[in-house]
């Protein structure tokens, strides 16, 4: 028997874009955009003069990456709904970006701010992709 259920690709798609886009929104001025540049200490300028397309080629790709494993992850349990996704999103949040990201950053000795910026645009898009794909049928 069988048990895995399949991946839904247009779910996977919209999940990595909404994760996508919550780091364009996270990292504006708007938000948390200069608490971020001061935390990395770069200037707007610095990262302008710095700036590649690839970059945001790599992030789109990367998200869509995340939004896979979500799906697949998913995919192995028993629950494919909304609480089942919301429940896988928030274990990878945690066991694959709050702890290592908190690890290297305190032993890097990053500024505490700077540190809860990152992780929370990360766990937040975790917990987003889980239930965007979980939700899907």
């Amino acid at each position: 028997m069988n048990c895995i259920s399949p991946v839904n690709y247009w779910a996977v798609l919209v999940a990595g874009g909404v994760y996508f886009l919550l780091g364009a929104l996270w990292y504006s001025k708007s938000l948390f955009g200069k608490i971020w540049m001061h935390g990395i200490g770069k200037t707007e300028e610095q990262l302008k003069a710095a700036f590649s397309a690839w970059k945001i080629i790599w992030a789109f790709v990367a998200s869509l990456i995340a939004a896979y494993g979500i799906a697949r992850i998913l995919s192995w349990t028993s629950e494919v709904s909304l609480t089942g996704g919301f429940i896988v999103g928030f274990l990878a949040a945690v066991c694959f970006i709050f702890v290592p990201m908190s690890i290297n950053d305190t032993m890097e000795n990053r500024p505490s701010k700077l540190s809860t910026i990152n992780i929370l645009y990360h766990v937040i898009g975790f917990l987003l992709m889980g239930i965007i794909i979980g939700a899907w049928r």
